[in-house]
């Protein structure tokens, strides 16, 4: 009420007066009582500095589902463990499996440099999976690893299963099979991944120049995902995209040295760039190519 009330409508003066004291609203001119019994929607108590507020505040962080109890339990003084069995205080073991699972995410998350939102819905995932009965008899490793690489592809977040595997518990292979598992268990449909999504990260490790970055996208583009519709990987993919990019720019680089970045082998990278370069009609040792896309540049 005292937000909307800017002047006084009997002297039509601005200066209005709120006194917390009487609980009312007044103007300072003419002195008439605009609002009366006003209330008051702050704390009833009073702090002098930040940690007197802090340990006054009775209310916390937004809800979280990375969270076990998603931020809403009430925090209570740790005691002994005997005094806890004594009291038969204990936690049930889907609360504490749940934890593990919700601590492995932030771990796994953290060391991939992944955005909160990743966490969050990967957390979400997994208590969705724990609510159908399929998390009992199987590792946490490899469920929590396997969800984080189905909400990276969700989001379009360009991570692969090696990288995955890299920071993980759990060997690729199971990894792998959780996936697979979870996406029919769940009925989850994922679009097949953007391969142009995983060259700026590629080059940035290779140390590569933007102009090749540019041009390897362009390759993608012109080959309007005729090697995703034939079911070609995005990781192989990108990566012989990056290799026809940088003979085409002149700059040597290894089959090998893109394989071990990209976490293929080269004989994907070498047999995906030929049927690339074949579609095309890009010559890759013809002078002209290079002049061709100098000219470009």
């Amino acid at each position: 009420m005292s937000e909307r009330i800017r002047k006084c409508p009997e002297c039509d003066s601005k200066n209005i007066v709120v006194d917390s004291k009487h609980a009312e609203l007044y103007c300072l001119d003419c002195g008439i009582v605009l609002v009366e019994d006003i209330v008051d929607l702050g704390p009833e108590w009073r702090s002098y500095d930040e940690e007197q507020a802090a340990k006054r505040i009775r209310t916390g962080p937004p809800m979280s589902y990375r969270i076990h109890d998603k931020g809403l339990g009430t925090p209570m003084p740790e005691l002994p463990a005997r005094t806890k069995r004594l009291r038969g205080i204990s936690i049930d073991s889907d609360d504490k499996t749940l934890a593990l699972a919700l601590v492995e995410i932030d771990r796994m998350a953290c060391a991939m440099k992944l955005p909160n939102n990743i966490k969050e819905e990967a957390s979400v995932l997994y208590r969705k999976a724990m609510k159908k009965g399929l998390i009992k008899g199987r590792s946490i490793e490899e469920l929590v690893s396997a969800m984080l690489y189905i909400t990276c592809r969700r989001h379009k977040v360009p991570r692969t299963l090696k990288e995955i595997a890299a920071v993980s518990r759990s060997p690729l292979k199971k990894i792998r099979r959780a996936y697979i598992f979870l996406l029919r268990r769940l009925e989850i449909r994922l679009a097949p991944a953007d391969p142009a999504l995983y060259i700026p990260r590629f080059c940035s490790k290779l140390g590569l120049s933007e102009e090749i970055r540019e041009r390897a996208v362009e390759i993608l583009k012109d080959d309007k995902g005729t090697g995703v519709a034939k079911g070609w990987g995005p990781i192989g993919t990108a990566a012989a995209a990056i290799f026809i990019a940088t003979i085409i720019s002149g700059e040597k680089i290894t089959e090998r040295k893109i394989a071990k970045v990209a976490g293929t082998t080269e004989v994907t990278i070498r047999d995906r760039y030929k049927e690339l370069a074949d579609r095309l009609n890009i010559d890759l040792f013809s002078p002209n190519v290079r002049l061709a896309a100098r000219a470009k540049s």
